[in-house]
């Protein structure tokens, strides 16, 4: 993990006075362990869901069974679904999701090391595919979270 650019992003959260809030399914908790190694991260970082189940999905950020049963959980439609629901219910400025397949194993007919990254932020909110089936399970993890944080400190500049 880039160190400088998670405390990039954090501070310049800090500094904007914008919150954040993260939905986290294959990375499981490891985007928002980054977050709080950044001291002060709890001036913008006040929690998040790892939701790891489709039903933690369905219950805690309301993301519609259907949507998972259309499109499966390794979608565009999902990421997007748990990002808004994510800071639906913590209210913060910016919210991000991540769901995929990890691996070693394909997930729902996807490939290991694909995922899709849901980023809500100033009313708009959009999800981009990753793909990186060379890497293992927890350096794709890894990738994952490195590519959400790049993506975050494009949305503050």
């Amino acid at each position: 993990m880039d160190e400088k650019l998670v405390n990039y992003v954090i501070n310049t959260l800090i500094e904007e006075n914008l919150s954040i809030t993260a939905a986290e399914s294959l990375t499981g908790g490891l985007f928002q362990s980054e977050i709080t190694t950044v001291p002060g991260s709890s001036a913008v970082f006040s929690g998040g869901f790892v939701t790891y189940a489709d039903e933690v999905k369905t219950q805690l950020l309301s993301v519609p069974k259907e949507l998972i049963q259309q499109y499966g959980v390794v979608s565009y439609e999902v990421a997007v679904a748990m990002a808004q629901g994510a800071q639906k219910v913590l209210k913060t400025d910016l919210a991000i999701s991540f769901t995929g397949a990890a691996g070693p194993t394909d997930l729902e007919g996807e490939d290991a090391g694909t995922a899709w990254i849901g980023i809500t932020f100033h009313g708009q909110t959009d999800a981009y595919d990753l793909r990186k089936p060379e890497l293992e399970r927890n350096a794709f993890r890894e990738a994952c979270c490195q590519f959400a944080f790049q993506k975050i400190s494009d949305l503050l500049v």
